[in-house]
């Protein structure tokens, strides 16, 4: 027999057919159409092999291709970081910026401007070797169109990042404009007055650009408020701070309303007293001239930064929620300056809240009878009655509080839409419902668990821990008998349902105390309090829950000591001794053990039943407090 391991595939097919060919006259008709089809596919054989040689090369060549191009792609990655990181100072393990950017930074600012000197940035040059428009742009016009798009992008990038990126993006957008600023004046086309009359609202966009840049960082402190002041100062007067006295008289722009509202939102989230005062003196200065041409009105969102100031300043006096008030009544509504939304009243009925003044009450009653009366197109929305009901339940009012709910109900369901309970609102309420004092503390706390089973079905709010924890926080307190009992259950449908909805609420170290403190406050046996940690321990392993924190430990101890059954005693000891070890014990955990061993005793003699360790207990706990 003729080997064929070494043929080519185009000569086995040859012979195939040769053989079938010299035996089609001898061959039977039915014999002969099966040999005519293996006479078909042996003629494909050589295409099919030749395309799947084709195909694997190609498949070869593309992978060589992207492996090139994949190569190419982290050269230029690595050449950009290298570039931005030597010359910005930014860690490696930042993201890169677009080297669009980069290009056309260096398109403002000029050929030989001097990234590599670190302090560059600090100094924030305006001159360069050349002065005038650069050659690329047509006009001032399309110049001053790209130095926004620049500013604008390092602006955006500085929110986006952090830490030492944000003070070196803020710094270039300076360095941007006062480069900017330098060619207008050396440009012969922009000299007159009138010509840069013209292009005043595109330099005003420009500072306000830089200006919103320093007061949207992460953290506002004294040299982020110099430098909206620096700005707003070279609005009114053409003058650049802490500059050289040659560079410092450039064009007087005239600031905007966004101007001021930059700087306002600079001074209120710095959240210092004698920032606030300047944002009300700002606000003033706005206001004080309103028959002047050039008269700017504070817009309703300067007002209500404002306002959140004053509803938010430390330490909450009545004192700002008078200004606030007089803000609201008299610059907005009283005098028709702006007109105020619903933020601007939630934020005044919210700083009367946070006075704790006597009065709050009625003040808060007052302005949200003045929104509803005076502004029926303006919805108040569930902040604003949250507020109310916060101020009610502090204050002990808690049918206020209910009535409260049930008003902003009433409102939604006939049509205003933005009174809406949110999660919040329910949580208020189920926190009514479990201090009332009206009808007996069982029935309060069955609507209370109804509430949060139906919840989602009749307001379409998904019920999150907290309305779980208040709720079994009510039942561990109340000293029912189906106390424990009715804990559990609602521990148990937490379960359930983060087991089927990972997005479900899970529970916490709170719901956890709370079920144990129920089983302590009992006296049920120490096996109940066991079988719960056990959940507990279960749902950790299932990574369902966080690790049992130390309160946790210390509520499941506390559980096993106040059953005062003897055999729980050992099981106690045994915690406790792991608790140590593993550093996880704190001075409740200690006397919470002096509490067992002053409980359990032996026998009738009504001694301790471990006198000896108790007093070693007692001198580690000394120990332990003197080393605090």
């Amino acid at each position: 027999m003729v080997s064929t391991r070494n043929v080519a595939p185009a000569a086995v097919a040859w012979i195939v057919s040769s053989i079938l060919l010299t035996n089609a006259l001898s061959t039977p008709p039915s014999v002969l159409r099966r040999t005519n089809r293996i006479h078909i596919a042996c003629s494909v054989v050589p295409k099919a092999m030749e395309s799947t040689i084709s195909l694997s090369k190609q498949k070869q060549n593309k992978k060589k291709r992207n492996n090139e191009k994949k190569h190419r792609k982290e050269e230029r990655q690595q050449s950009s970081s290298s570039y931005y990181n030597a010359h910005y100072n930014v860690s490696n393990e930042r993201e890169d910026v677009d080297e669009w950017l980069i290009r056309s930074t260096a398109l403002i600012l000029g050929d030989n401007y001097n990234t590599d000197d670190k302090t560059h940035q600090d100094e924030c040059s305006i001159k360069s070797s050349s002065s005038g428009l650069p050659s690329q742009f047509s006009s001032m016009q399309e110049y001053l169109n790209h130095a926004r798009s620049v500013m604008k992008a390092w602006a955006h990038w500085n929110s986006r990042n952090t830490l030492g990126y944000r003070r070196d993006a803020r710094l270039t957008v300076e360095v941007v404009l006062k480069r900017v600023l330098y060619v207008i004046t050396h440009e012969e086309t922009t000299t007159t007055d009138a010509e840069i009359s013209e292009l005043r609202p595109t330099l005003v966009s420009l500072v306000n650009i830089i200006i919103d840049a320093w007061a949207n960082g992460n953290t506002v402190n004294e040299e982020v408020v110099a430098h909206v002041e620096g700005w707003l100062h070279f609005l009114k007067t053409g003058e650049l701070m802490n500059e050289k006295e040659e560079e410092k008289s450039l064009v007087v722009i005239g600031p905007d309303e966004e101007s001021y509202r930059g700087v306002v939102k600079a001074y209120i989230r710095s959240q210092k007293r004698g920032y606030l005062d300047k944002a009300l003196k700002l606000l003033d200065e706005m206001s004080s001239s309103p028959d002047h041409p050039n008269a700017i009105y504070p817009s309703t969102l300067t007002y209500n930064l404002i306002l959140y100031g004053l509803a938010n300043a430390q330490p909450s006096l009545k004192e700002n929620a008078e200004i606030a008030q007089n803000l609201l009544q008299n610059k907005m509504i009283a005098s028709g300056q702006q007109v105020p939304d619903s933020n601007s009243f939630r934020q005044v009925i919210s700083a009367w809240t946070k006075t704790g003044s006597p009065d709050a009450i009625e003040k808060t009653d007052e302005i949200l009878t003045q929104m509803l009366n005076d502004f029926p197109n303006i919805d108040p929305d569930a902040s604003t009655f949250n507020a109310i009901m916060t101020l009610n339940l502090r204050l002990d009012r808690v049918e206020d509080a209910i009535s409260m709910f049930n008003k902003m109900v009433a409102m939604h369901e006939a049509g205003r839409i933005g009174t809406q309970p949110d999660i919040y609102s329910l949580n208020l309420l189920l926190k009514a419902m479990t201090m009332r004092r009206q009808n007996n503390q069982r029935q309060n706390l069955n609507e209370a668990d109804d509430l949060v089973k139906a919840m989602e079905y009749t307001y379409h709010v998904h019920p999150d821990v907290q309305s779980f924890n208040i709720v079994i926080d009510a039942w561990s307190k109340s000293k029912l008998p189906e106390a424990v009992s009715r804990a559990e259950h609602l521990l148990d449908v937490m379960e359930r349902r983060c087991r089927n909805d990972s997005l479900a609420a899970k529970p916490d170290s709170y719901t956890f105390t709370s079920v144990l403190d129920s089983i302590a406050r009992s006296q049920h046996g120490f096996q109940r309090a066991e079988k719960v940690f056990h959940r507990i321990e279960k749902l950790y392993e299932d990574g369902i829950v966080e690790r049992p924190t130390i309160p946790v430990y210390n509520a499941y101890l506390n559980a096993l000591v106040s059953s005062r059954d003897w055999d729980a005693l050992d099981r106690v000891e045994i915690i406790f001794a792991n608790m140590i070890t593993e550093r996880n014990a704190n001075i409740r955990s200690y006397n919470t053990m002096l509490k067992a061993y002053s409980q359990f005793r032996s026998g009738r003699n009504g001694y301790f039943s471990r006198p000896l360790k108790a007093e070693e207990l007692l001198i580690q706990v000394s120990d332990l407090g003197n080393q605090e």
